[in-house]
């Protein structure tokens, strides 16, 4: 049979790169995949891990069945017999220990996809647990708060308008090589190229002379974790110096002269020995930020997972509003997404926000939309009492690699009554399981990118067909079910009756539409279309572009858009915040009170000295790995090691320490040894480690991964260590100690992070 070729969306990351695919559907082999350069928004741009598509199809470590334990051992089972013996588990926890009793945790690549999403949306609020956790607790969860608090909605948050604006500042993110997070818009490289091309400047303020500082105007060096004061700085100068132009936007925004007050003790000066930055050169920087034509400050997780990411996240929007940047053309806007929010999409109801409304039982911390923060779930595994975690379920992810302090993460995993996972491995994580689901590849899968919509820079929708016929049940199909049969109904009933009420939740919110409409009839409308289709059917014939069944022939609908092979571009960014905001006042807070119940702790902060011998720990990223879950692609991880420890000469020289020596780095709560390269890329007193490296353990079954270099980072974070604002964990700023490896130096038990109570009862495969 002749190859035929398809495009699609790259699922593994937010930047949704379109690629086309070329594949024999006799043999289900992937023969290429190269970018789509008629696709209007990526034009042909990819990234090596847009390969993953078919190596991770050829993995030989990859699952192809479900796995039940057996004693020690797993043991291979068909996908019925796998979900009832779940079943049976997790509906005999729940009767005997109530709803709490069971936990969830969220992985990072649930949100690419499509049917993880709406099925998991269903699992939340049929079996509602308040121990359900997602990566965006280690990840962005601090900017969904700040912008709730600013703007009234978890889906109001602004990203930056890079092809239109003169000055980007970019703060704790690295997107030449994420490829931006937070902010769709594949092809960074090319795109930051565009803006100097024009004549706009590009400012980076990292620890690290990053690979997007390396193409920067100017890179400013800052002390980890000290973000926030820098900020304040900035805010501070542009009110002494009457640099304040907030523009269109002023008659909304309230609390301008709340804020200077606030930010008074905070000058240049000030914080300068706090931030490592020096006064002359945070004045010129807001300074250029304020007299640029447009310009917009963009932060990610280096300014988000730190002990004060969400007030981090708020001032990197107060600047934007006080330079007059905010909802305009090349500054920070709001995206009119093809298909709303499904992740992240709760706002003010009765004047209450959805952050901070209940605290997690052991150590009080605050949930997001219903959230509890991943790093604290090990507490309410581990301690006894009424809502302890009994059961878990896992989808997509490690937490075990991504979580801080590893060995207690294991630790609680091997002490539960019953886990299932749905994932393609057997990992650090999923080792742990009683039962495994692996689910069909994203080829045999339908795609449409879930999370991206709200983040695009440009009004932008595509839909995936499935390249080949599925031989096994999708990630989706998989949860479906398991929530169906917990609950005592068919999958299918309880899918419809899900999309029953999300029509019914759309004629509340439409009058319009519901003066025509009954949910009957938008339900018939859609049911053309099967599983997760019908869902997305409704959200974009309800969307801003759509046809609203029938009103608007114009209109987009998933029928017209399953005929474009490359997608639809319905232009850029438009002002739109006036009409969109929902804060109970419909103005932006400048100053919310859960913000300057933050800044209390700021003073005592600023005057805290660090121990001289100490080092502050950072993560990197490499552009071929996504966390952990790609590093047993044989073609990802080959190469170079690039798991290293980066220090600084100095540094270096204080400690003896040799470039390419081992090194022993160690934390309060583990250590681990490494590889040092010396390098004058990290500010002094700063070393980097990429997250998501040593694959060692007991159990697993990742033989790519286990050969790889490369040591735990997250044996060295703890999890004590939190923001109390957002429950976000610090993966950023660690304070370790870092000395030569000595002959004969060995770790202890439980210092690489990843041994705990369980390890013994661990499978060696």
């Amino acid at each position: 049979m002749a190859n035929e070729t398809i495009t699609r969306l790259c699922p593994f990351c937010e930047a949704c790169c379109g690629l086309v695919v070329e594949f024999n559907p006799a043999s289900r082999q992937v023969v290429s995949i190269k970018g789509d350069k008629d696709n209007p928004f990526s034009q042909g741009f990819l990234c090596p891990k847009s390969q993953g598509l078919r190596l991770l199809d050829e993995d030989p470590d990859r699952l192809r069945q479900p796995l039940v334990r057996r004693g020690r051992d797993f043991v291979e089972t068909d996908l019925d017999s796998a979900i009832d013996e779940a079943v049976t588990a997790i509906r005999a926890i729940r009767e005997k220990h109530g709803n709490d009793a069971l936990g969830l945790y969220i992985g990072n690549p649930v949100a690419h996809n499509l049917g993880l999403v709406i099925y998991g949306g269903i699992f939340a609020l049929t079996l509602p647990s308040r121990n359900m956790g997602t990566a965006g607790s280690i990840d962005h969860i601090a900017k969904v708060v700040s912008s709730t608090e600013l703007f009234g909605s978890e889906a109001l948050i602004p990203v930056p308008d890079i092809d239109r604006t003169d000055f980007l500042l970019v703060i704790g993110a690295n997107p030449m090589v994420s490829n931006g997070s937070l902010v769709t818009a594949p092809g960074w490289p090319r795109r930051l190229e565009a803006l100097k091309a024009r004549g706009g400047r590009l400012v980076v303020i990292d620890p690290r002379r990053s690979e997007t500082a390396e193409v920067a105007d100017r890179h400013i060096a800052i002390q980890p974790g000290s973000d926030v004061f820098l900020l304040l700085a900035l805010v501070h100068v542009l009110y002494a110096e009457s640099l304040i132009a907030i523009g269109e936007l002023s008659d909304i925004v309230d609390g301008v002269d709340e804020l200077q007050s606030l930010v008074a003790p905070f000058s240049p000066e000030a914080v300068a020995g706090r931030t490592g930055v020096d006064a002359g050169a945070i004045r010129r920087l807001a300074r250029d930020m304020a007299a640029a034509k447009s310009a917009v400050a963009y932060g990610r997780i280096g300014t988000s997972a730190q002990k004060f990411g969400t007030l981090t996240s708020w001032l990197i929007d107060v600047v934007n509003i006080l330079t007059g940047n905010l909802d305009r053309e090349g500054g920070a806007m709001f995206p009119l997404p093809v298909t709303p929010a499904l992740i992240y999409n709760q706002t003010y109801v009765d004047g209450i926000a959805p952050n901070n409304r209940w605290r997690t039982r052991v150590k009080g911390l605050p949930e997001v939309s219903g959230f509890s923060p991943v790093a604290t779930l090990p507490d309410e595994i581990l301690t006894p009492g009424e809502g302890q975690i009994r059961a878990m379920l896992t989808l997509c992810g490690n937490p075990v690699r991504s979580s801080p302090n590893s060995a207690r993460y294991a630790e609680a995993l091997a002490s539960l009554e019953f886990m299932a996972s749905i994932d393609l491995y057997i990992n650090e994580t999923t080792r742990f399981a009683n039962v495994i689901l692996p689910p069909s590849g994203h080829l045999e899968q339908v795609h449409y990118p879930p999370f991206s919509p709200p983040y695009m820079v440009r009004s932008y929708a595509k839909w995936d067909g499935a390249a080949f016929p599925a031989e096994s049940a999708g990630d989706g199909e998989i949860l479906l079910q398991l929530n169906a049969r917990i609950l005592g109904i068919e999958p299918a009933a309880l899918e419809e009756q899900a999309l029953q009420g999300m029509i019914a939740q759309t004629l509340v919110a439409d009058g319009e539409l519901a003066a025509r409409l009954s949910v009957a009839e938008c339900f018939d409308a859609v049911a053309v279309h099967q599983g997760p289709a019908r869902f997305i059917d409704l959200l974009i014939r309800t969307g801003p572009f759509g046809d609203r069944f029938g009103a608007r022939p114009d209109g987009l609908t998933l029928s017209k858009l399953q005929e474009m092979p490359h997608g639809i571009d319905l232009g850029p960014m438009v002002p739109r915040l006036r009409n969109a905001i929902v804060t109970p006042e419909r103005k932006i807070r400048l100053v919310p009170s859960l913000m300057k119940q933050g800044m209390e702790p700021l003073q005592e902060e600023l005057e805290r000295k660090v121990v001289p011998s100490t080092l502050l720990l950072v993560g990197r990223r490499h552009l071929r790995s996504n966390n952990s879950w790609m590093h047993n692609v044989s073609a990802l991880a080959k190469g170079p090691d690039r798991s290293f420890l980066e220090i600084h000469p100095d540094d270096a020289r204080d400690r003896q320490i040799a470039d390419g020596a081992a090194v022993r780095i160690s934390s309060r709560k583990g250590a681990i040894h490494v590889t040092a390269r010396i390098t004058d890329s990290v500010k002094p007193g700063v070393i980097t480690l990429p997250h998501g490296h040593d694959h060692r353990d007991k159990g697993t079954h990742m033989s790519v991964a286990a050969r790889m270099p490369g040591a735990n980072f997250n044996a060295l974070t703890d999890e004590d260590e939190w923001d109390s604002l957002s429950g976000i964990a610090v993966l950023n700023g660690i304070p370790v100690e870092a000395a030569p490896l000595l002959a004969g130096d060995r770790l202890s038990p439980g210092e690489r992070g990843e041994r705990g109570r369980g390890e013994a009862e661990a499978i060696d495969h």
